[in-house]
């Protein structure tokens, strides 16, 4: 049980980095320069691209690197229990996060859409901005 177990989230943790580095192109800014000048509506849409850059390309690599991190303490505790127990303890602690971050998204965007949000503002997707 504990191999399998460890098996599915050992590919996970290997193929989520791979399917966020394609959502991770693109710029941040998304006015200056040679593209349109900037206006009241950029603000939302530059802090929509910073949310998804959080989301997509942040979390899963320093998720990754604390369950490393854990692995590592777990690997080089031997004997001591303490260092056992904090490498359990930051494993659980990256786990608990992704699955707080990602939870926390999907109940916002359940209650969003359940509230009609998506209906009265004429907007199929609440969490998509466009400024012309």
């Amino acid at each position: 049980m504990n191999k399998k177990l460890f098996s599915i989230i050992f590919l996970v943790f290997l193929l989520v980095p791979s399917f966020s580095y394609a959502l991770c192109e693109g710029e941040l800014v998304p006015c200056g320069g040679d593209k349109p000048m900037c206006n009241f509506c950029h603000i939302f849409e530059l802090a929509n691209n910073i949310i998804i850059y959080v989301m997509t390309c942040l979390t899963p690599i320093i998720s990754g690197i604390m369950l490393i991190l854990g692995g590592f303490y777990f690997m080089i505790a031997g004997v001591d229990p303490t260092k056992m127990q904090k490498g359990k303890d930051i494993a659980k602690a990256a786990i608990i996060g992704l699955v707080v971050i990602f939870v926390s998204w999907i109940l916002l965007n359940t209650f969003l859409t359940n509230m009609g949000v998506a209906e009265w503002t004429g907007l199929d997707t609440w969490w998509e901005f466009s400024c012309n």
